[in-house]
């Protein structure tokens, strides 16, 4: 029953069929709308105050910087405003294309390089637990070992795949302690 309500659930989310929270003006009546058509954003080729700032802009840099934005949206402030309308997943970036620069490639590195670091702090960890002074390694740092651990921190997609699919990625169940009662909804 758990696998059943597990994969429904999946699924649901997969194919967005999960309920958006309704926070329209009759649960904010003070609040203004904050519906796109509604957000009052013009284009920064016509938008006032973005043509007030381009033009106090001085060096070539600047210039080129608010030329380049003229082709944005901007709000009533005069800055400009990034749009990312929801994408359906699994074909989502297909649908988003001139925009992997803003959200889509940042948030990849930003996924890689955490990884790196969680990655490698668990292999020097392991490392520092197999040799015979692992409590003199976790306070100083041993070089040799830290650039090993690096090293596989840089693989650690590949890594966690391989450990993933051979069973070593998660503790075996009879090693993990329950402290407490636990509800069992499912069974």
């Amino acid at each position: 029953m758990r696998r059943l309500f597990a994969i429904l659930l999946s699924a649901f989310l997969l194919v967005g069929f999960a309920p958006l929270a309704n926070a329209g003006a009759e649960f904010n009546p003070d609040r203004e709308s904050t519906s796109f058509a509604a957000s009052g954003l013009t284009s920064c080729a016509d938008n006032a105050r973005f043509q007030e700032r381009a033009r106090s802009a001085s060096t070539p840099q600047d210039i080129a910087r608010f030329e380049r934005y003229g082709e944005a949206l901007c709000g009533d402030d005069g800055l400009p405003h990034l749009i990312i309308s929801p994408t359906i997943e699994p074909f989502g970036a297909a649908a988003m294309r001139g925009q992997e620069g803003n959200i889509l490639i940042p948030a990849h590195i930003f996924v890689y390089v955490a990884g790196i670091i969680g990655w490698a702090g668990r292999e020097y960890l392991k490392g520092a637990k197999a040799s015979k002074d692992a409590a003199d390694k976790e306070i100083f740092f041993d070089p040799d070992l830290l650039r090993t651990a690096l090293f596989k921190g840089a693989q650690w997609p590949l890594e966690a795949h391989k450990e993933g699919v051979s069973g070593q990625l998660r503790e075996p169940e009879h090693n993990k302690e329950i402290s407490g009662s636990i509800p069992k909804f499912f069974d």
